[in-house]
């Protein structure tokens, strides 16, 4: 439903509406309810971060200048990175400050309100995408956010005049554009890139890293702050690199990265083996499994994180980009419950190391889908973009 309010509410009111979500949910499942409250209110939640997650790289896509772009997509990944961060750090203190769970528990779900309220009460401060707003056919209103980011009277026009034509014949296109052939096959390249930045593992590493570390003896704060706070930490690097190096180098150095520290710590539970007593696990697959996983988070950090949403940010055209982020989004949250729904259930009946050697694989077929099928947009406007895509250029040289 994300498009949909895309589409009719825009992108800052969709924004808003998100983070009210955020706020008044948070606030009930403070309350500590019935279960069945509880449980809506978390289903409401999850709508929240689907329509979040959506609306944020496509506002951005839309606002910056096409010369940091990238970094400003980057910049969404590494606030979500402080987020998470953020989170494990209380969640950690509340949990051992306060051992009573009728305590403990609105204690976390009241501090995500403090943060949704921020996000909430920020978005009314925002102004509305200019591309929206041409959309529609609000060009006044257009300018005068266009003017806040470009300097030159001639420039402000240029871009407004290319907004114009890229929309022009195109305007409520919906979801029949699904159907026209360039759009179809630029959807596809989407889908199958947010499929692999779910399949190299990361949400499995977030979300179960304690478990994991607990598998190979390691736990306290190490195995429960090491992931969030390295994945922020390595964020930084991807806002300047985004830009250098462009999005598909990035991509390609986070697969190779990924892939040898995955096989890396599938050979550290291979040779821990069927040893279930930590205090008989050696020190050596210990090491290697923390190395293994750190510079693995590096590696998804500065590339597959931020990268994937930038691109599918970027690459489809005006008339069909709510289409587009809907369905890649939907595509990215399907795939990582997947992954957070079957891991270690996998690793139960393959073996510990199974997985990490599956997550490896993808990471390879990832690199060979990047040779043939991702284009470089680093630099290139949107619409230029567009025309390209529209004249039937391969995707691989859609940036060129």
């Amino acid at each position: 439903l994300s498009g949909v309010f895309a589409r009719f509410l825009g992108r800052k009111k969709s924004l808003i509406l998100a983070g009210f979500l955020f706020a008044s949910l948070s606030l009930v499942s403070a309350s500590l309810p019935a279960i069945g409250i509880l449980s809506a209110c978390r289903f409401g939640l999850g709508f929240a971060v689907g329509v979040a997650s959506f609306i944020v790289p496509l506002y951005l896509s839309e606002t910056a200048p096409a010369s940091i772009r990238g970094a400003m997509g980057s910049l969404f990944q590494l606030m979500i990175t402080i987020g998470i961060f953020l989170i494990a750090v209380t969640n950690v203190f509340i949990a051992r400050a306060f051992e009573n769970p009728h305590v403990a528990l609105p204690l976390m779900f009241l501090i995500i309100s403090l943060f949704s309220l921020i996000m909430f009460f920020g978005s009314f401060k925002l102004p509305e995408s200019p591309r929206w707003l041409m959309l529609k056919n609000r060009r006044d209103d257009a300018k005068k956010v266009v003017s806040r980011i470009l300097v030159h009277d001639e420039d402000i026009e240029r871009e407004l005049n290319e907004i114009e034509d890229a929309i022009k014949s195109d305007k409520g296109a919906g979801i029949g554009v699904i159907f026209k052939g360039y759009f179809f096959k630029i959807l596809i390249m989407g889908v199958i890139l947010q499929m692999f930045q779910q399949l190299v593992g990361i949400n499995m590493m977030i979300y179960y890293a304690p478990t994991i570390f607990g598998y190979a003896g390691m736990k306290g704060l190490l195995a429960m702050l090491t992931v969030p706070t390295v994945n922020m930490l390595f964020t930084f690097p991807a806002i300047k690199l985004v830009e250098k190096w462009g999005r598909k180098k990035l991509l390609y150095v986070g697969a190779v990265v990924m892939m040898i520290t995955m096989i890396a710590a599938g050979l550290a539970f291979v040779s821990i083996g069927g040893i279930t007593d930590p205090s008989q696990i050696g020190g050596l697959p210990k090491i290697v499994l923390l190395i293994s996983v750190i510079i693995y988070i590096f590696g998804f950090a500065v590339s597959w994180g931020p990268v994937a949403w930038i691109v599918c940010s970027e690459v489809f055209p005006l008339e069909g980009r709510e289409v587009g982020m809907t369905i890649t989004t939907i595509v990215n949250w399907t795939f990582a419950g997947l992954v957070m729904g079957n891991a270690l259930s996998f690793m139960r009946d393959h073996g510990n190391a199974s997985i990490f050697f599956v997550f490896a694989g993808f990471c390879v077929l990832s690199m060979l889908f990047l040779k043939f099928f991702v284009p470089e947009t680093k630099g290139i406007t949107l619409e230029k973009l567009e025309s390209n895509l529209k004249a039937g250029i391969a995707l691989n040289d859609l940036g060129k």
